[in-house]
């Protein structure tokens, strides 16, 4: 009987070989037609964003913010103590110069004034009396001894000299009085006022804040790194708080000097046209620095700085190339570029995206 635990065939395993080798070879013939096509070994062009250069318009503008400010504006101050017994106006409302604002209790001043009064009456008597004495002597003539005559005339400026003194002090007396009642130094609206009836004020007591409304301007400060470049005469735009369109104005005044505490340079700029705005409003104020109708400009994020140099990746013939730049550093999204680049240029957005040296082409 035959065995059977011997394979009765051998053709399923040969089938199972000749399929695995046709199996081997389809991939072989698929990787070649993949390399023959897709060449792996060569460098592929990088695709990046590009602006091509054109000459244009280009603005410098600084923004800031600063606040609304009367071009005149006076804090009222006490230069004596005593107790408030009158108090003139109210915050907002309007005052003429020369207006009452406070009037202090002047009981003691008016006692000296008429001291000095009185004493000044005793010396005009005295006065009087040496003029008629030295009179006297001077009719006389000879029959006046010189020493009685000289003795009247020496009366006579001494008297003199003592009524002058009375006068001087009489004078100095109401000088004082006249300064227990304040009135207001210029037309104005009030601002701010910090006193009532009755109230005791000294000479750090600030009683009132008067400003005049018909000149309003913006005051402000600029960073001192930008400082240099502001100048009474330029132009800005000015949006106040709440508004949605800008106003015109021009810088009136430029400090002459930067704030070493804070680094700030002060600038004020008028409204070129009359507006009616509360004081210490915010304002929104672009200074146009500069304006160029043709020059080149970049995106900031294009230029890329490494020490005290510049550059930017431009592409050339396919290929990624750094070049070397000039520009004004501003605080803008786009930068005036005053050398190294040329109309046409194809500068690369995101130079970090490339390498100088790597093939690339513009998106």
């Amino acid at each position: 009987m035959p065995d059977s635990s011997k394979p009765q065939s051998v053709a399923p395993s040969r089938s199972r070989k000749r399929w695995w080798m046709w199996g081997v070879l389809a991939v072989v013939v698929l990787g070649v037609v993949y390399a023959l096509v897709a060449q792996p070994w060569q460098e592929r062009a990088a695709t990046v964003a590009v602006e091509v250069v054109s000459l244009g318009p280009v603005s410098q503008v600084l923004a800031v913010n600063g606040r609304v400010a009367a071009r005149q504006t006076v804090n009222i101050r006490s230069l004596v103590a005593a107790q408030a017994l009158d108090v003139g106006p109210d915050e907002g409302d309007a005052v003429a110069a020369g207006d009452l604002l406070v009037r202090l209790n002047s009981s003691q001043p008016i006692a000296l004034v008429d001291q000095a009064q009185a004493a000044l009456d005793a010396g005009m008597v005295q006065q009087q009396q040496a003029e008629a004495n030295a009179e006297r002597a001077r009719a006389l003539g000879d029959n006046a001894t010189r020493v009685a005559r000289e003795d009247a005339e020496r009366a006579l400026t001494t008297a003199r000299n003592e009524v002058a003194q009375l006068q001087a002090a009489l004078d100095e007396a109401k000088s004082q009085l006249a300064l227990y009642t304040i009135t207001s130094p210029m037309t104005g609206v009030v601002l701010t006022r910090s006193v009532d009836r009755g109230q005791l004020v000294d000479a750090q007591s600030q009683l009132f804040t008067i400003a005049d409304l018909n000149q309003l301007v913006v005051e402000t400060d600029v960073d001192e790194i930008y400082s240099a470049r502001i100048r009474k005469g330029l132009k800005a735009l000015l949006k106040p708080a709440g508004e949605s369109v800008a106003r015109e104005g021009t810088v009136s005044f430029a400090a002459p000097t930067v704030d070493a505490a804070t680094g700030g340079r002060a600038v004020k700029i008028d409204f070129d046209t009359p507006v009616d705005l509360p004081v210490g409003l915010t304002v929104n104020a672009n200074i146009i620095v500069s304006e160029t109708e043709s020059a080149i400009s970049v995106p900031r994020g294009a230029i890329v700085t490494e020490g005290a140099q510049s550059h930017v990746l431009v592409i050339e013939n396919g290929t990624v190339v750094s070049r070397p730049v000039v520009f004004e550093d501003w605080p803008a999204e786009r930068v005036l570029v005053t050398s190294g680049l040329s109309v046409g240029d194809s500068v690369i957005l995101d130079p970090s995206t490339v390498v100088p040296g790597q093939a690339a082409e513009a998106a």
